[in-house]
């Protein structure tokens, strides 16, 4: 016989055991049925009862089930006996059929692995917080493979083996195997939330990261921080290109804060009060009135003394005194403003002469106080909860008693209070605000900001109007408007069920109003120059760490005279496809995001999408004082007097330092006796060959103005000679 064949029933079995592994053999062999005795063969085993089967080479002796007891080994099946040479799928054995169909992929293997090391090597791995399927889309179609943040239920319930038999063409599987084998790798793009906080390793290999941290009075992202950085931005602006542009907003959480907002409240009363006299004071008399001019004359002295500390002339007069708004002139305001009241009828002449002189002051009053024209008469105030975002805890007043009543009774929260915007910009007689994504970098030691080219327009539920508070009119949130979706809209038809626009629609609708070129040249430069005043003001507490970046989303009102104001920055926007509108611009912004980030970065002649570039700054990184300093030198010697080295003796002192020592005690100690025995300054102590004699020092030596004069000096340190001699020290 040849190796490799066995003789069984005058048939030759061409066995192909070379290729498989020994264990598979002993089975196959082990489930043959029992044959009649063969002639003995060199393989053949001698001893074994009822057992002359020749073995296999490649196999070891085995012993075999008795006979009288049924074969309980797999397979479960009597084999069926053929050649190999005739076999196929239709005839293949269940052994045969288990070891092909189950049996490990080594190519996959091996093709899996190659990508893997690929993406290693050139640092494409990624892992990304949440569900953001476009951003995924973009950095798979760049071949960097994800490290998922979280455990797949696949790994946990399929083995690799399954897992590698199910991968195929990127599917579920085949992410749960890369991202197993990934996990001791470290990732270099990261998309975070906000409040997750950063791994200790990342700061030393510095991957892309979707957060730049600020120290906590600079992080615009915060309602508190953006007031502060509100108030300091005229530090910062420049004129044509970081301009801020904000409603009058205050924190209400100290007594100074309330005390502002309190002379802001009522001089918004009177300035209204006579910028709405301006235009109809001449029709405001009537016969049957009831109220005096006096009331006027106080609110023109009121709002000339607030004009005059803004012009500072409180510091150049002496004696400028604010003048008394008493609680009945608000309520006579209140009154001449909601209609309910009129001036009696006085000479016409003194009627021109009041007209002239309100006009006069409301003029120059509205160069230095430009909100006048947006403020309108009701005096509204929005009061917004400084730690909660997606319109929570918002709420609208008319009256500062009310208003700080509710600040007193939530003294946990802080809150902040900001003009509402009376007069805004309206589109089918609806409220709106514009969503406007930027983006901020630092990369090779330059920040830039990205302004993206493409917005949309939020719409409220319902048509307009101050009378009735409810945030279905005065609230744009799509987290509460989608609340009032189901509700018959009010002339909504030319509003979609969404409450929604595309840019393209907004400048649709400028053209229809013959101010086409307003985004263009008034509304977009606005935005601009909003968003660099806050940044440009945030970069003292921004911490520069390579390759961060962020993403926001900043909220903007359109006033009726095309007034372009910021009301907050949002930090992680919602990117959801929520509507037809989001659906599309969403993902283009961050298929966009990654072409600043990775592509622009590595190649700047690539593609940045709709992102435009409106700053660049060159900002270099310097090391913390102190970072990386080394002391070079030698180490100071002990203190010790035993351990010091002796200066060399100079001779020539050794009598001005025993009449100097003459009047200190030695007392020399003998190992030997307890008893001391006191010697003279200037003797020397005999040694003796069984003991030995320390001196201590009792005292120090008394020195002269003369010797303290030149102490420190080199001839001094020199010159001075121990009262111990070298003898005595070890």
């Amino acid at each position: 016989m040849e190796l490799g064949e066995i003789d069984y029933g005058n048939r030759h079995l061409d066995q192909r055991f070379e290729q498989a592994p020994v264990q598979l053999t002993k089975r196959f062999l082990s489930a043959l049925p029992a044959v009649e005795q063969l002639s003995e063969l060199p393989g053949t085993r001698h001893g074994a009862v009822g057992d002359d089967r020749p073995l296999s080479p490649l196999s070891r002796p085995f012993p075999n089930p008795k006979l009288n007891q049924q074969v309980n080994t797999f397979p479960r099946m009597t084999p069926r006996l053929h050649t190999l040479e005739d076999d196929d799928d239709s005839n293949r054995t269940p052994k045969h059929r288990f070891f092909r169909n189950y049996s490990f992929d080594f190519l996959k293997q091996k093709q899996l692995k190659g990508k893997i090391a690929s993406a290693v090597e050139k640092k494409h791995i990624f892992s990304i917080v949440g569900h953001y399927p476009a951003l995924r889309k973009a950095l798979k179609t760049r071949h960097w493979l994800e490290k998922q943040t979280f455990r797949s239920a696949l790994v946990r319930e399929l083995s690799h083996h399954a897992l590698l038999q199910k991968a195929s063409n990127g599917n579920e599987y085949e992410e749960a195997l890369v991202s197993k084998y990934l996990k001791p790798y470290l990732p270099y793009f990261i998309w975070q939330h906000r409040n997750m906080r950063d791994c200790k390793q990342d700061r030393f290999y510095a991957p892309y990261r979707s957060r730049i941290h600020y120290e906590r009075p600079y992080d615009f992202a915060v309602k508190e921080n953006l007031i502060r950085l509100i108030n300091a931005s005229h530090w910062h602006q420049e004129e044509g290109f970081a301009e801020l542009d904000y409603p009058r907003t205050y924190l209400l959480d100290t007594e100074d804060t309330i005390t502002k907002f309190q002379e802001d409240y009522q001089l918004t009363i009177v300035s209204s009060f006579l910028y709405h006299m301006s235009k109809h004071l001449e029709h405001a008399f009537d016969d049957d009135g009831t109220l005096s001019t006096d009331v006027l004359t106080t609110a023109m002295k009121y709002l000339r003394y607030y004009l005059g500390c803004a012009q500072h002339e409180d510091i150049d007069h002496e004696e400028f005194c604010e003048p008394l708004l008493t609680p009945e002139n608000r309520h006579e305001m209140e009154q001449v403003l909601a209609g309910e009241a009129q001036f009696g009828s006085i000479p016409g002449y003194e009627v021109l002469s009041l007209v002239a002189q309100v006009k006069k002051l409301v003029h120059e009053a509205a160069k230095v106080f430009p909100d006048m024209k947006i403020d309108g008469i009701r005096n509204m105030w929005i009061l917004k909860p400084g730690n909660r975002c997606r319109g929570l805890g918002i709420m609208i007043f008319n009256d500062d008693r009310k208003l700080l009543e509710h600040v007193d009774s939530n003294p946990d929260i802080k809150y902040v209070a900001q003009k509402y915007i009376e007069r805004p910009l309206q589109i089918h007689c609806t409220k709106f605000d514009i969503r406007q994504y930027f983006l901020i970098t630092y990369t090779n030691n330059v920040l830039k900001v990205w302004m993206y080219k493409n917005c949309y327009l939020r719409f409220s539920s319902r048509k307009f109007n101050l009378d009735d508070f409810s945030e279905s009119i005065h609230l744009t949130n799509y987290s509460i408007q989608k609340n009032y979706a189901k509700e018959i809209r009010e002339g909504g038809d030319n509003l979609p069920a969404s409450n929604m626009w595309s840019l393209k629609r907004f400048q649709e609708h400028l053209q229809s109003l013959d101010k086409g070129f307003y985004w263009e040249r008034k509304i977009y430069p606005d935005m601009k120059k909003n968003i660099l005043a806050i940044v440009c003001a945030s970069l003292d507490g921004m911490k520069m760490e390579r390759n961060m970046f962020e993403l926001y989303g900043a909220d903007f009102m359109v006033t009726e005279n095309f007034r372009t104001m910021l009301i907050e920055i949002n930090t992680s926007p919602d990117l959801s496809s929520s509507t037809d509108v989001t659906s599309v611009i969403c993902p283009a912004v961050l298929e966009d995001l990654v072409k600043v980030v990775i592509d622009n970065t590595k190649d700047k002649r690539a593609g940045t999408g709709q992102f435009e570039l409106i700053h660049s700054l060159e900002i270099p990184r310097v090391a913390p004082y102190g970072y990386g300093l080394t002391v070079d030198g030698r180490a100071m010697q002990s203190k010790h007097r035993s351990r010091s080295p002796l200066p060399p003796i100079s001779t020539s002192a050794a009598p001005t330092v025993a009449s100097t020592a003459a009047s200190t005690p030695k007392r020399s100690v003998t190992a030997g006796a307890a008893t001391p025995t006191v010697v003279p300054a200037g003797a020397v102590p005999s040694l003796s060959s069984g003991a030995t004699t320390v001196s201590m020092k009792t005292s120090r030596h008394t020195t002269s103005s003369s010797e303290l004069s030149s102490r420190g000096s080199k001839t001094s340190i020199t010159n001075v000679i121990l009262d111990r001699p070298r003898s005595t020290l070890k």
